[in-house]
């Protein structure tokens, strides 16, 4: 236009200034600029964490403790609780609390584990003849207790009984049944024994017991011995293949079933003979001890014959044999034909009939 002057260069940067140092007087700095968090694994999770965080504030923000593990007796009791610290690591290794941590570390909450004590064996001469645990015969020997123990504890975690000397073999033979009481059957068993003043070992059944406590009451009344066959016979899968939990029921419900019929249990034959050192461990602790067999009649096959039973022992037996024989578990009328035959066959033999001694 004219008469209007055009301002200058000079004048445009006087009033930018101005602009300026305008808005500085007015208490509004311009923010800085935000730092940019660190990305991080805690124990395989991604986190973003502040620059300059350390692993020990990083475990506080997150409330993270590694758990101490614990020390153990050999039969499972807590001994110490806080054993054994746990540990926190920084790109797999122990770093302390106050490392300033960077972008892509990896932390690790590392619980302590428990531990089992050590052991230390206890070995000693026990005076006398004693049978073996597991037992297979008759026979007897001068044996050594040996324990294995807790270091700590001293709680025992087993205990084996070996034999250091010749054994003392009785003139005798102990026939044993299993699987009764049973209908019928167990009360022929038991008045061929009582005709022929035969003493034997009976080996029951804990639900066996409980549907027919007369029948085991009566045995108990005759004079003979009693002893553990587990509750329901588990036999496929064996005992060895059970949790512990289940053979310690297997055991204790049976002796609980047979103390209802005042019967108090000290032997314990494992159905088929099958066992492991849990099982024998564990009878040991309900006072039981193991008795397998070294004549066995195979009565339990479908179509075995009373003379092929009869047979099975006579040809076998000599002092010391304890003989297997069922009573239970299914047809046994040639197991009862067999006995009077079987009983006259080894007192010509000159050997006498027991029940297992304790």
């Amino acid at each position: 236009m004219a008469g209007r002057r055009a301002r200058s260069p000079s004048l445009w940067a006087g009033l930018a200034l101005a602009l300026a140092l305008t808005a500085s007087c007015s208490g509004t700095p311009a923010p800085p600029p935000t730092p940019t968090p660190l990305s991080i694994e805690v124990d395989g999770v991604a986190h973003q964490v502040a620059p300059g965080t350390t692993l020990g504030s990083l475990l506080n923000e997150l409330h993270l403790r590694p758990a101490a593990g614990r020390l153990l007796s050999v039969t499972g009791e807590v001994l110490t609780r806080r054993a054994f610290p746990g540990s926190v690591e920084l790109n797999g290794v122990e770093a302390a609390r106050g490392t300033r941590l960077a972008a892509g570390d990896m932390v690790s909450v590392v619980d302590g584990k428990d531990q089992t004590e050590g052991t230390r064996k206890q070995a000693q001469a026990v005076n006398g003849f004693h049978p073996l645990d597991p037992q297979r015969t008759l026979r007897t020997y001068p044996v050594r207790e040996v324990r294995l123990v807790g270091r700590v504890s001293d709680s025992v975690l087993s205990i084996d009984y070996r034999p250091i000397g010749k054994p003392k073999v009785p003139r005798e033979v102990a026939l044993t049944f299993d699987d009764g009481p049973w209908p019928n059957q167990t009360r022929k068993v038991l008045s061929i024994l009582k005709h022929h003043r035969v003493r034997a070992t009976f080996f029951m059944i804990g639900e066996n017991v409980a549907k027919w406590p007369a029948i085991a009451q009566d045995v108990r009344r005759a004079g003979m011995t009693i002893g553990n066959h587990t509750w329901d016979h588990p036999q496929d899968p064996g005992l060895d293949s059970l949790t512990d939990h289940r053979i310690q029921t297997e055991l204790t419900e049976t002796t609980q079933s047979l103390r209802n019929v005042d019967v108090k249990p000290f032997l314990f034959r494992p159905p088929g003979g099958v066992y492991d050192d849990r099982v024998v461990q564990e009878a040991r602790r309900e006072g039981l001890r193991v008795v397998l067999w070294s004549i066995d009649t195979q009565d339990w096959r479908s179509g075995r014959t009373a003379k092929e039973i009869t047979h099975a022992v006579l040809s076998r037996v000599q002092p010391g044999s304890i003989v297997l024989m069922h009573d239970g578990g299914g047809n046994r009328k040639a197991t009862i034909k067999a006995l009077p035959a079987i009983i006259k066959g080894i007192r010509k033999k000159g050997l006498k009939l027991v029940a297992i001694p304790r």
